[in-house]
């Protein structure tokens, strides 16, 4: 059950924040950047949303912002970045799987000038639902990495992470227990080289998940996104966000 997965390298898209997929294609799956508000400049108000599928039921979603189709047909396992204007007003975030017209997850939020935000589409027992996850990273010391865990992975079900060296096999003290499903980790850091992050069923040894995230460089920070395989269940795989760097 256990799956080894290598942790993509991620590149920046457009000055946009880039997604890849982690252990599930063979080659890195950059993601496209739009804006869908009109003159957004560097004089503008304006922020990052970073839309993620992690909803295995719904192989393509669709992000409306204010009822604009901003990002259609994110396929599952996949995510994108558009800019948006930042307004003092909260901004309506919704969700469908087209051709069905009927929203599936929806948030308001109000976006911070220059700010930054994760909005993750889940895989609820019943429906989807919508983590909503300001980016309040900051750059890690020097010569060190940034890790977290965000679990999307309703197979996994509660999880202790570990983050070993090249040995991911001998496992000693979690960095991090009782992830639930939709739970997130705070970011940990670690200094740069052979870095394996290990999921395991909560309170025991049991490998679900070893993700090599050996090739990230000083200073890059990464949320490792736990989703479902696509027909559900296992085996587990992960998608690389980089938060900084």
């Amino acid at each position: 059950m256990a799956q080894y997965k290598t942790l993509s390298t991620i590149r920046r898209h457009l000055n946009l924040r880039g997604l890849a997929v982690v252990g599930m294609a063979v080659g890195l799956v950059a993601a496209s950047g739009c804006k869908i508000d009109n003159a957004l400049g560097p004089s503008n108000n304006q922020a990052i949303v970073q839309f993620i599928n992690a909803a295995n039921n719904y192989a393509t979603a669709d992000l409306f912002v204010d009822g604009v189709d901003a990002l259609p047909g994110v396929p599952y396992g996949q995510g994108t970045s558009i800019t948006v204007s930042a307004p003092t007003t909260p901004r309506s975030f919704a969700v469908r799987s087209a051709p069905d017209t009927t929203t599936i997850a929806s948030s308001q939020l109000v976006v911070a000038n220059q700010g930054t935000y994760a909005l993750i589409l889940t895989q609820r027992a019943s429906g989807a639902g919508l983590l909503v996850l300001p980016d309040t990273v900051s750059s890690p010391p020097v010569n060190s990495i940034g890790l977290r865990v965000i679990n999307a992975a309703p197979a996994a079900g509660v999880v202790d992470v570990y983050i070993t060296g090249a040995d991911s096999t001998t496992l000693t003290t979690p960095v991090a227990t009782n992830i639930p499903f939709e739970g997130v980790m705070n970011y940990k850091y670690v200094g740069v080289g052979t870095v394996h992050v290990v999921l395991t069923t909560a309170g025991t040894r049991t490998i679900l998940l070893d993700v090599n995230a050996s090739q990230l460089t000083a200073g890059q920070v990464r949320s490792v996104l736990v989703i479902d395989a696509a027909g559900g269940g296992f085996p587990l795989a992960g998608l690389g966000i980089p938060d900084v760097g």
